[in-house]
């Protein structure tokens, strides 16, 4: 009998123990865990960095999840200080764009307006004078709409929309001339889809820029690759280079927002963004854009709605109609027939019996 009780005093002796331990070294700490759980929905990110004792498979879990905050935070930060440094970045582009207007083009039109007033007062008296006054406010107002023109190139290219990637990166050039720039075009040069030819025209200019101004490089080259499914961008320069950052986040944290700019354009397209650099040894950045798929004619063909003759493979894009591709030079054509494609239709089959 003595035994038998010896056995059951045992038996709830290491119950106790066994429930103490678990609520010393388990409960306990998963209730704290849990209550940090609680501190971080509520905006606590730090929580996790507090000990909470236990096991170690409960210290494991810990560092782990504080470890998952931490990504978080750092992410959220980052994303703040980009956010914040995008709209820097507006205001100053603004405020640039506004300096250029009320510096350059208004005080152009206000002294075109004076000279034309006192060549007005000059017609009768000095008719010499008065034509002399007027050549002076034409040759201010051409170079205003040189400024102009300038100044919406840099905003968004004409050239790019009308003629394609290859004419806007050499008319890009064409406006450094402290600089010695050069295209190179490797492939079958075609026009892209408009959101691929703005990305790649983008990266060229933030390429630029860097160079020119981070740089102080001298020589650019920008080679541009047409593959059938992709295309390939390299900008290279001779500066001064500088150490690359090891991630996009690592980029926006050193002010790098433009290699951010560019990453955030390419990702968006499945493309991939690498660049190379040393110091003193210059700066390369490559861009590849997977191209779609989109049928290309194998012989020349006409646009339906400008008339314009498209070599092969040169199409900006096509669409496909009851059975047969049209193909367009730009998206202004493009848009032009997908929107009425009955009067284009109609006027290409009366072309085509015309010519037979």
């Amino acid at each position: 009998m003595n035994d038998w009780l010896h056995v059951f005093i045992t038996i709830l002796t290491l119950l106790l123990v066994t429930n103490i331990w678990l609520i010393y070294r388990v409960l306990n700490p998963l209730q704290r865990l849990a209550s940090q759980t609680i501190d971080v929905a509520q905006g606590n990110l730090a929580a996790f960095n507090q000990h909470c004792g236990g096991i170690p498979e409960i210290g494991i879990l810990r560092r782990t999840m504080a470890s998952m905050a931490g990504h978080v935070r750092r992410t959220h930060e980052d994303e703040t200080h980009y956010r914040y440094a995008l709209t820097d970045g507006q205001e100053a582009e603004r405020a640039r764009i506004a300096h250029e207007l009320h510096d350059d083009t208004v005080q152009a039109l206000v002294a075109i307006a004076q000279s034309i007033d006192l060549a007005s007062g000059w017609i009768q008296k000095d008719p010499e004078r008065a034509a002399t006054m007027l050549k002076m406010a034409r040759t201010h107002a051409v170079e205003s709409i040189e400024g102009l023109r300038r100044l919406i190139a840099d905003l968004r290219p004409p050239a790019l929309e009308e003629l394609g990637l290859i004419p806007a990166l050499k008319m890009l050039t064409e406006n450094k001339p402290d600089l010695g720039v050069s295209v190179k075009v490797i492939g079958n040069e075609r026009r892209l889809d408009e959101e691929r030819e703005l990305t790649l025209f983008r990266a060229s200019q933030e390429a630029l820029r860097n160079a020119q101004r981070h740089g102080y490089a001298k020589n650019i080259l920008i080679i541009t690759e047409y593959q059938p499914d992709e295309i390939r961008l390299t900008v290279s320069d001779d500066g001064i280079g500088f150490l690359v950052p090891d991630c996009v986040d690592c980029m926006a944290k050193q002010g790098h927002f433009g290699l951010v700019g560019i990453h955030e354009r390419v990702q968006h397209l499945g493309g991939t963004v690498r660049i190379s650099s040393k110091p003193e040894r210059g700066t390369e950045l490559f861009v590849t854009l997977p191209l779609s798929s989109a049928s290309q004619p194998t012989e020349t063909v006409r646009d339906p709605v400008c008339g314009a003759l498209i070599a092969p493979q040169q199409a900006y894009g096509s669409v496909e109609l009851q059975g047969q591709h049209y193909y367009f030079c730009c998206p202004v054509c493009q848009g032009a027939f997908q929107k009425n494609p009955s009067v284009y239709v109609a006027t290409t089959n009366q072309h085509l019996l015309q010519n037979n």
